[in-house]
């Protein structure tokens, strides 16, 4: 049986490594438990997806990434 490579961190790996963007800061939704949003444009991380893009255009987070 062969096995599959041993890998720390699959996001290091391509085609994950430009796929995902989730190191912007987060912040607790008041009064939700399990909801997080982005500290800037404080749009939901379930609407952002973990994808530039998908911040609002605005967004000093995505302003200074693309920047």
């Amino acid at each position: 049986m062969k096995s599959l490579p041993k890998s720390s961190n699959f996001s290091s790996r391509s085609p994950y490594k430009e796929a995902f963007d989730i190191d912007y800061p987060q912040e607790n939704v008041e009064g939700e438990l399990y909801k997080y949003r982005c500290k800037y444009c404080r749009l939901l991380t379930t609407d952002i997806n973990g994808r530039l893009e998908n911040h609002a255009e605005g967004c000093e987070y995505r302003l200074q990434r693309t920047a």
